[in-house]
């Protein structure tokens, strides 16, 4: 039953009773983590704007992009991210400011895509939010059932592309470029991880509602919405790197 990313892991571990998180009070609701996932994704959103002009300002002041501004807010992204999965009790602080330093990098990165590729920037968040709302249908009318074998096929694809990225960025620091970066493979590499990346959509959606179920605590519902936004900023950032190679 476990889903492939990362952020899940303690969803997986609260539902099968691994976990005990004592105490009695509200639990979540399926309502209450959906208004989250709002909330995170429109501060995602918003940030990643104002992260976007400030970075075309410096490219057109400076000529240079802030890479400080990138790496500062990818990094700290990574230790938020960090703190919430093994600290769900914070994600109520944690996850907002974990969608505060993700819009930060999105915006960078939106920026030097928009740069080069006018126009790319619209395209893939329209494209991410077509495909969301898909998946999230395919999966509320059951037209895409999450089984067990589902469930492993998606794990497993998922885990290998973390593994071929890992030895991608490897071989690059010695100067080696294990994925083509352009052709019709590089296409279908990228319409494959987008795939994947889509597909993880179901695992999500149906794992926060196994956990509403559970009577998790209310504090829960900003995890599933991180746990969520995790998987939306990676499908973001497939799509974007996808429409950039038609050129």
């Amino acid at each position: 039953m476990a889903s492939s990313n990362p952020a899940m892991g303690v969803l997986d571990r609260a539902a099968s009773g691994e976990l005990n998180f004592g105490g009695l009070g509200e639990v979540a609701t399926l309502s209450g983590a959906t208004t989250k996932s709002i909330l995170l994704v429109a501060i995602t959103f918003v940030v990643g704007y104002f992260s976007m002009m400030y970075c075309f300002n410096q490219i057109f002041t400076t000529g240079k992009v802030p890479t400080f501004l990138l790496y500062g807010s990818v990094i700290v992204s990574l230790i938020v991210a960090v703190i919430t999965i093994f600290k769900p009790q914070a994600s109520p602080f944690t996850a907002p400011a974990y969608a505060v330093c993700e819009g930060v990098a999105l915006g960078c990165i939106s920026a030097t895509f928009e740069l080069k590729y006018p126009g790319i920037v619209a395209t893939a968040v329209i494209s991410t939010f077509v495909v969301v709302m898909s998946m999230l249908a395919l999966w509320k009318f059951k037209l895409i059932v999450p089984t067990a074998r589902f469930r492993s096929i998606v794990v497993g694809a998922t885990a290998g592309v973390a593994i071929l990225y890992l030895l991608n960025f490897v071989f690059h620091l010695f100067g080696i470029t294990l994925l083509p970066s352009s052709g019709a493979l590089s296409i279908a590499v990228s319409l494959i991880v987008c795939t994947i990346a889509a597909l993880n959509l179901v695992l999500d959606f149906d794992m926060i509602e196994q956990s509403v179920n559970e009577g998790l605590p209310k504090y829960f519902e900003f995890y599933c919405a991180f746990s969520l936004l995790v998987t939306i900023c990676w499908l973001y950032i497939e799509i974007l790197r996808l429409l950039s190679k038609r050129e």
